[in-house]
């Protein structure tokens, strides 16, 4: 197998994923990630399936705003890294989270609380980053 063409078509992907509809989220003064957020019902179902790495300061925002959310489940089927997911309530605040979900695990994760956006990002980053539940979420779009 040629890993050199292999690396350069998951770097491709991650830049092609990610350069799309740029936003920036941003937790308190803590810390800012470029996030694509996806809205469709394709686009929540694939996630961040088959991705190999993701850069540090990258994620992905689920957008659940007007669904019912009690039905609304994550798994990581596919999913070949760790992630930390963050629910984010209506109102920006961070209401629960859901650290170090295991690559490929069908186990369905679910909030206890209400939420309106799921952010994912690298298994380790909530904790490193000193984010807290409660703390105020900010999305802004990138100029791109």
């Amino acid at each position: 197998m040629n890993y050199k063409a292999f690396y350069l078509g998951c770097l491709c992907f991650i830049f092609c994923v990610f350069s799309v509809k740029a936003e920036e989220l941003c937790i308190e003064d803590k810390v800012c990630y470029d996030v694509k957020v996806v809205k469709t019902m394709e686009d929540k179902a694939k996630g961040l399936m088959f991705v190999k790495s993701m850069p540090e300061d990258k994620g992905m925002l689920f957008d659940f705003e007007g669904e019912d959310i009690g039905s609304i489940a994550m798994w990581m089927k596919n999913t070949f890294i760790y992630l930390d997911m963050v629910f984010i309530g209506c109102d920006k605040k961070i209401k629960d989270v859901y650290r170090n979900a295991k690559p490929h695990s069908l186990e369905r994760i679910k909030s206890n609380e209400d939420f309106c956006y799921i952010l994912e990002i690298n298994g380790g980053e909530f904790d490193k980053r000193g984010m807290k539940i409660g703390d105020d979420v900010k999305l802004k779009r990138l100029p791109i």
